[in-house]
Parts: C-alpha cells; sequence; structure tokens
C-alpha cells in the first residue's frame, strides 16, 4: 500500500468528524433560536393571559390553565359528530381561544381554521405556536354576513355562543340573515348554540322563549335553511343559571342556493 493511499485512509477518518462537528453544532444553534422563539411565545402568552382565567381552556407546554366554560362534555359530543360526517375540515366561527379548533386539528387530524373578533385568540393561539400544533390557524376578524359570503364551503362549521352576540348589537333581523348565508358555507354539519333569555345577562337582548330554548332553536334554525335539527348535549351557561343546548344541523342545499341568490341580489 503506498504512503499516498495510507494518507487518504487516516485523513479521511479526520475531515468526517470535522463535517460531524460541524453539523452537530449548526443542529445545536439551531435548537438553541427554537429554545428562544419558545420563549419569547411563552412569555407573550403569559403577558396576553394576564393572569386572567380565558373562556376556553388554553393548553402550553403540557399545561392547561382553567377556564370559564365547561368545554370536555361539549368537545366531546362535537367529536364525535365530526367522526360521524366523515368531516376533513371545520371552521370555528367566534373560536375564542380556540380549543376546538385545536382539538379538532389535534385528534381528529383535520384542516381546522377558527376566526376570533376580538384578542382572546392570541392567548390560544400562542399557545397553539409553542407547541407546534399542525393543521390548525386562528384569524382576527369580525364575520358579518357579507365577509361570509367569501368564505369557502367547510365540511363542518361551529357556531357556539355567538348569535345572541350579534342580536344584542345588531337585531334578530341581521343575526337570521348571518344563518342565512352562513348556511350556503356549510357542506355537512352545523354545530350550533346560543345564549338563552332564562339567562339574566341576557334577557333584555333576547327573544322570549315562550315554547322553550329548543323549539325557538329549531325554528330559527330551519327559517334560515337547515333541516334534522336536534340536540346533542347540554352544558351550563357562562354564568352557570342555566344549561345551553347544544345542536346539530345539516344544511337544505337546494334552498340554500336559491337563499344565497336572492341575498345577494338584496
Amino acid at each position: 500500500m503506498t504512503a499516498a493511499v495510507i494518507e487518504g485512509l487516516t485523513s479521511y477518518a479526520e475531515r468526517l468528524r470535522r463535517r460531524s462537528l460541524g453539523g452537530r453544532a449548526r443542529k445545536v444553534l439551531r435548537g438553541l433560536r427554537l429554545r428562544f422563539a419558545f420563549g419569547l411565545i411563552e412569555a407573550a402568552f403569559h403577558v396576553a393571559k394576564a393572569g386572567g382565567r380565558p373562556y376556553q381552556p388554553v393548553e402550553i407546554g403540557g399545561r392547561r390553565f382553567a377556564n370559564v366554560r365547561d368545554t370536555d362534555e361539549r368537545w366531546h359530543a362535537v367529536a364525535k359528530v365530526l367522526r360521524d360526517y366523515g368531516v376533513k375540515n371545520v371552521l370555528d366561527i367566534g373560536c375564542a381561544e380556540g380549543w376546538f379548533v385545536r382539538r379538532a386539528a389535534a385528534d381528529l387530524n383535520l384542516f381546522a381554521i377558527g376566526i376570533e373578533a376580538t384578542d382572546v385568540g392570541i392567548v390560544g393561539e400562542l399557545a397553539r405556536l409553542h407547541d407546534r400544533v399542525p393543521r390548525a390557524a386562528v384569524a382576527r376578524a369580525f364575520v358579518t354576513p357579507e365577509a361570509i359570503r367569501g368564505l369557502p364551503q367547510f365540511d363542518a362549521v361551529l357556531c357556539l355562543s355567538v348569535l345572541h352576540h350579534m342580536i344584542r348589537g345588531f337585531g334578530l333581523g341581521v343575526a337570521e340573515r348571518f344563518l342565512q348565508v352562513l348556511a350556503t358555507r356549510v357542506s355537512k354539519i352545523l354545530v350550533f348554540e346560543i345564549g338563552t333569555a332564562s339567562e339574566s345577562s341576557w334577557t333584555e337582548f333576547l327573544p322570549e322563549q315562550s315554547q322553550g330554548q329548543e323549539a325557538f332553536v329549531r325554528e330559527l334554525l330551519e327559517r334560515a335553511g337547515f333541516r334534522n335539527v336536534r340536540v346533542i348535549t347540554e352544558s351550563a351557561a357562562y354564568h352557570r343559571e342555566v344549561q345551553r343546548l347544544l345542536f346539530t344541523a345539516e344544511p337544505a342545499k337546494a334552498a340554500n342556493q336559491e337563499t344565497l341568490k336572492q341575498l345577494e341580489v338584496a
């Protein structure tokens, strides 16, 4: 064996070690940058949370913060519906901290989008980014009937405890128009919840539900272009005075296309 060959063989390991050392160094630097970025996200999360209890659960780094509304039972009921209907993507309107968005992506492997009009969405989104939950995102927007027209169809739409805010702010007519347009963006199933006139904080703003919550919601959704309205569970309202019912409803597709044309003309 010649001296040149021997030199090549003995120097190869050294060159390999040098490349391996460089690779390890780059990996360490990437890890430091990621940890620094996640540290910033976590710090921003605590600033945004500001010590208050969120409306929905928020989880970051394996720690779950206490929240106001009961969500576990509602999520189990929602998840069953999403599985039963073979849903692949979901839109959560008025998603608050985006807990159902996160669960739909993490538990069911769905593409999940949330829309939230207030700043509370940033808390859940920072937590999601920190934990690198894929296939999920929350956008900040106030969703009007006109804005809904610009959305694509989703297999499933969640509209949980949103409509009573719209009724208080704009009246029942605008809220019904909102539902009519929303019906054209639901491909398979709507999951719906609304505050009730039996809750002291909403009594003066909501129509009297003389025939009960279920009958009121059923009629409301059917007028908007939904069918097969049914109750799937119930949970305590925000102040725990009464139970809010959780509904599902299917879109009446043929009627919805005609409804959309009429709304566009109007």
